[in-house]
Order: structure tokens, then sequence, then C-alpha cells
């Protein structure tokens, strides 16, 4: 996949509920400039890839399709574009 974006093609993935729930864990999910780097950004990929992330309590909307993780994975490996 080329060419993916956060802006377009990431944090549309996210729910309200997603980002709001992680905020309160310290990952802030819509925040562009905490989510790429490397390091948060691959600890977020590696709970999409395990399925623990998002949660299906409170709202959330369960682990991701793989195509979601695959665009997320997509998105890292191809350097974060804004």
């Amino acid at each position: 996949m080329a060419d993916v974006s956060f802006e377009k093609d990431i944090l549309p993935l996210f729910t309200e509920t997603d980002i709001d729930h992680m905020n309160d864990q310290g990952v802030m999910l819509s925040d562009y400039d905490y989510m790429k780097e490397p390091d948060n950004a691959a600890d977020v990929l590696r709970t999409l890839e395990e399925g623990s992330m998002p949660p299906t309590w409170g709202g959330g909307g369960g682990a991701w399709s793989e195509d979601k993780v695959a665009l997320f994975r997509s998105w890292v490996e191809g350097g974060y574009k804004p």
C-alpha cells in the first residue's frame, strides 16, 4: 500500500472511544507527533496485531480486521507520513 497517511488513512480507523480510552492510558492515538515516534507506533502496532486493542467493552469496536492492521503496518513501514 503506497502513500498511507496518518490524517487520511490511520486516524479514521480509531473511534472516539478508542482515542479517549487510550488517552487515559497515556497513548495519544489522535496526536500525530506522538504516533510518529517509532517506539509509540510499534507499541500500538503490537497491540493491534495481538488483537488486544481496541477493547470490546465500553463501546470499543474490538480487534481490527487484518486489512486494517495491514494498513497501519504499511503506514509505519512507509515512514509515518502525516
